[in-house]
């Protein structure tokens, strides 16, 4: 049985950080060869992202885990040429360039699907391919203040907060993911035998999910902004602390669910409350309802609260950190986290998701060096001989 559901898709990724390349990563890890070109020496700006540990870079080793890794200058005549080559076979060529830079090196996009008419091109950029900002450097950061996220993030009277995490690059690589399967579908399902070009903007790809904001704005004028852990649409929805220190998430927006939390915490009498009789209610009255949960949480430690909510049903979870979450029983079931052997090394990283049934994917190796895949590239594939390599690296092509 074959695990890798895109098993002879073949991808060129021309790329750096994180956006792009996890669109690469998610292909790989389903089985698409991806061949993740790096510029000669210096190699992908990840390899340098954040801190090692004895000579492990983590992010470099998720996000480049299951590729082919070469070094190209495709800056220069004989790079591009060489990239020409590489393209001549792929299903899919994936690039994070400014608009504008890969004309100044000599590759056009209109040629590229003149020449290549079934492959699939996905631009990932800041702000598009078009308008008045395309050409301006975008990075995650930005583009998590720009989508309104950061305005609606934090307590009340706090600051703007950026998550620590690359959001905003992470579903734009979703994105990519997502309509790059849906142009092969296009191409290869129904027939059409024609690439296209895919045109991923970070800044749109995190506005996209932060709710209908511009369908409530256009109604209503309001303009969403910081609320802490409440919510203008449910409640109860917050956290709220223990006995023994711990933190827990709620949610009972159904009237079912308030109801029944209404019965644990020792408050039957708040069901005939007018305050809380339904969800628009309860919203408009969140302080005193959070003040009656609050008081209750604090007399029970996190166990007790777990056994007494799930108990009678009422959604809640623990606000759990990487270690809780490594040493969850659940998480260990379902192998949210698996060892892989790298360079002789037990590494535990994040496992594949999603959980396919028939090709689950597999991982076959984390972030390589630079150049890992050279020889097999360019001696074997492209069958090019040692003097003209040796030729090429002294040249700074590869």
């Amino acid at each position: 049985m074959k695990t890798d559901a895109l098993s002879g898709l073949k991808v060129v990724e021309c790329a750096t950080v994180i956006a792009a390349p996890l669109c690469g990563r998610l292909l790989a890890d389903f089985g698409a060869e991806v061949l993740h070109i790096e510029t000669p020496i210096k190699g992908d700006h990840l390899r340098n992202f954040g801190f090692e540990v004895n000579g492990v870079n983590p992010w470099w080793k998720t996000y480049a885990r299951n590729k082919k890794l070469v070094t190209l200058n495709i800056s220069k005549e004989k790079g591009r040429n060489i990239l020409f080559k590489l393209l001549e076979d792929a299903d899919v060529f994936i690039g994070n360039f400014r608009p504008g830079r890969l004309d100044d090196w000599g590759i056009n996009i209109e040629e590229l699907q003149k020449k290549y008419p079934r492959l699939i091109i996905v631009r990932v950029s800041g702000y598009g391919q078009s308008g008045p900002y395309a050409n301006q450097p975008g990075f995650g950061t930005l583009m998590e203040a720009m989508s309104g996220f950061a305005e609606m993030t934090g307590e009340k009277d706090g600051v703007p907060t950026l998550p620590q995490f690359a959001l905003a690059d992470t579903l734009a690589g979703f994105y990519s993911a997502i309509s790059t399967m849906f142009a092969i579908y296009n191409r290869d399902v129904n027939e059409s035998n024609k690439g296209q070009v895919i045109d991923v903007s970070i800044w749109e790809s995190l506005f996209s999910i932060l709710g209908p904001n511009a369908m409530v704005f256009d109604l209503t004028g309001h303009i969403s902004s910081r609320m802490g852990n409440i919510a203008p649409t449910s409640a109860p929805r917050n956290t709220y602390k223990t006995k023994d220190g711990k933190w827990v998430a709620l949610a009972g927006a159904t009237q079912t669910t308030a109801e029944r939390l209404f019965k644990v915490i020792g408050k039957p009498e708040l069901i005939k409350n007018p305050k809380f009789s339904n969800n628009a209610n309860r919203v408009v009255h969140v302080k005193e309802l959070d003040k009656y949960i609050s008081d209750w949480m604090s007399a029970y430690t996190l166990k007790e609260v777990s056994e007494l909510l799930h108990k009678e049903s009422v959604p809640m979870g623990p606000v759990y950190n990487i270690q809780d979450i490594m040493e969850n029983t659940h998480a260990q079931f379902r192998e949210m986290v698996t060892t892989i052997i790298d360079n002789g090394k037990k590494i535990k990283t994040e496992n594949i998701f999603p959980k396919l049934s028939r090709t689950p994917g597999n991982i076959k190796f984390l972030g390589k060096e630079i150049g890992a895949d050279n020889d097999e590239i360019f001696k074997q594939r492209l069958g090019m001989k040692i003097d003209e390599i040796k030729r090429l690296k002294e040249e700074g092509i590869i």
